[in-house]
């Protein structure tokens, strides 16, 4: 039902990912509660509430201590494949929880006994602050530390033995042009990544592909269209060989990363555009939605000219062309849809472009010499960047509040 309703929920790939904003929000409510602690006048009216906290809180950790075995069975999805060790897996689960209850029990009696001391005046509002900002510092490296560990944080060079190239690698890497594809099929090719350390490939792995790239892997990588692969510019193909050695096959009826084309073909629906591409002729035709009909309007292309990449990076891709009429350009991209971030230029002037052939991005250009450019600068990211250091900045201010306060109040309270 949440992932339905409440709002921005189904923007995390896993629910249980939501789990993660605790991590922000109590912090912030944490140090709002330290704010009014330290501003207070009558601080000893904070004692009952600590007791009654304290007391709810460390009563539940001690519950979990020594009886959370009675409160859940520490089954999940999928251990029927651990059957011959779900006995001990079920005990270690079991141990964690009360270890993180034992933990919890130990932090919560440490931050009463220094919230009690200062609100009795044992203590300075700095040694307060100082200490419940360590021990919080403390629990999150070491927490971190679960997941995250100095054997996590190594340099490219640590993994170079495990990602030694095979002979067929070292082969395809004399090849001096850098921008082309290999379809590696002496793998899983499209739930394996190893390839893509050495290759840009037309596989690999990824937990959320694009649904129109999952399309052509279901519907003609997988059975083998040549068409397609072309336009993919599929320079090189990885198969076995029959010594068992993967070998490297070149394709040269690869496209290339753009060119022109001499034919338009309009279609009107998705299912039309994908099934458009099983028989057709890449080089020279382009398969088109209806929806981009006026985009094309009076073009009447001739393939004449060249087109070519000249600079290459995940963000920026930019090309050169020449032709002697207006054309219709295709580029072996992935087309990533309108206004989601990817910006095609012509000499530095904003221009739209359009998909075709189901996934590719097409761009009408006029005749001459002239520079293309397409840019990744998507809205939404940029505003969450902003966003994003608006709220740390927010944050900082709040600490350094919170901190200014309580010097401010420490030489009050020695006067008095």
């Amino acid at each position: 039902m949440l992932f339905e309703y409440f709002p921005l929920f189904n923007k995390f790939r896993a629910p249980s990912s939501i789990l993660s904003i605790t991590a922000i929000f109590i912090p912030i409510l944490g140090v709002l509660a330290l704010a009014e602690i330290s501003k207070a006048d009558n601080k000893r009216s904070f004692l009952k509430p600590l007791y009654i906290t304290a007391g709810i809180l460390g009563g539940i950790s001690l519950l979990l201590w020594f009886a959370g075995s009675s409160f859940f069975d520490f089954n999940a999805a999928g251990d029927e494949q651990y059957a011959q060790i779900k006995d001990a897996l079920l005990d270690q689960r079991a141990e964690m929880l009360a270890g993180s209850a034992m933990r919890s029990l130990i932090f919560i009696i440490l931050i009463t006994g220094l919230l009690y001391a200062y609100l009795t005046d044992k203590v300075s509002n700095v040694i307060m602050i100082a200490v419940i900002s360590f021990l919080g510092l403390f629990d999150l490296v070491q927490v971190g530390k679960d997941y995250l560990d100095k054997r996590d944080f190594v340099t490219k060079s640590a993994y170079k033995n495990e990602f030694e190239p095979r002979q067929v690698d070292s082969q395809i890497l004399q090849d001096k042009d850098p921008n082309f594809r290999v379809y590696d099929a002496s793998v899983n090719t499209f739930n394996a990544a190893s390839t893509s350390y050495f290759h840009k490939t037309i596989g690999g792995y990824h937990a959320a592909k694009l649904q129109r790239y999952q399309d052509i892997i279901e519907r003609h990588i997988s059975k083998n269209n040549m068409a397609v692969l072309n336009m993919l510019n599929t320079k090189y193909f990885i198969v076995q060989g029959q010594d068992g050695s993967p070998s490297a096959q070149l394709n040269p009826a690869a496209l290339g990363n753009a060119w022109f084309v001499n034919d338009i073909k309009f279609v009107a629906d998705a299912n039309a555009e994908i099934d458009g591409l099983s028989g057709f002729d890449p080089a020279g035709d382009a398969i088109v939605h209806t929806e981009f009909t006026d985009y094309l309007k009076g073009l009447t292309p001739s393939k004449n000219g060249n087109i070519s990449l000249k600079s290459y990076s995940p963000n920026k891709l930019e090309y050169e062309y020449d032709t002697q009429g207006d054309q219709l350009a295709v580029f072996s991209e992935v087309w990533y849809g309108p206004g989601k971030g990817w910006q095609a230029y012509i000499d530095g002037k904003p221009v739209d472009h359009i998909r075709v052939n189901y996934i590719l991005r097409g761009l009408r250009v006029p005749a001459g010499k002239h520079t293309i450019a397409f840019e990744f600068k998507p809205k939404s990211y940029l505003l969450g960047e902003t966003i994003s250091l608006i709220c740390s900045l927010a944050l900082l201010a709040l600490l350094g509040f919170v901190i200014f306060s309580a010097f401010r109040k420490q030489p009050e309270t020695q006067l008095a």
